[in-house]
């Protein structure tokens, strides 16, 4: 979840009002309500004692909210070429550049 999508913890914690169990810290709140407004509650789920079956979904959760805002490790490779394929571009053209003013410069003395 990202730092702007939190609130601060009321003094009692953070009471779930399907089943009623109450969450004193940011991560088990997490692990139960889900990282966004969306996400099941784990008592909905009925995860029950399977901690890592919800533990998966979670992580999941987290990893498609990352595709969804383009900032997964294949986005960011993505970007990263892309970059690097444009850098090569402009070292490529400005080479040619400094070759075509060598050659002019070459050209023009003995004329």
């Amino acid at each position: 979840m990202a730092k702007t999508d939190t609130y601060e913890m009321p003094p009692h914690g953070w009471t779930c009002f399907f089943c009623g169990d109450t969450f004193t810290t940011v991560g088990a709140a997490q692990d139960h309500f889900g990282g966004d407004l969306m996400s099941a509650a784990a008592c909905q789920i009925k995860a029950g004692e399977e901690m890592g079956l919800l533990m998966a979904l979670r992580k999941a959760e987290a990893e498609l909210a990352r595709y969804r805002v383009e900032d997964s490790d294949a986005d960011r490779r993505y970007y990263a070429m892309q970059a690097e394929h444009a850098a090569a571009l402009q070292r490529a053209e400005e080479d040619g550049y400094a070759r075509g003013l060598r050659d002019a410069i070459c050209v023009g003395f003995d004329a």
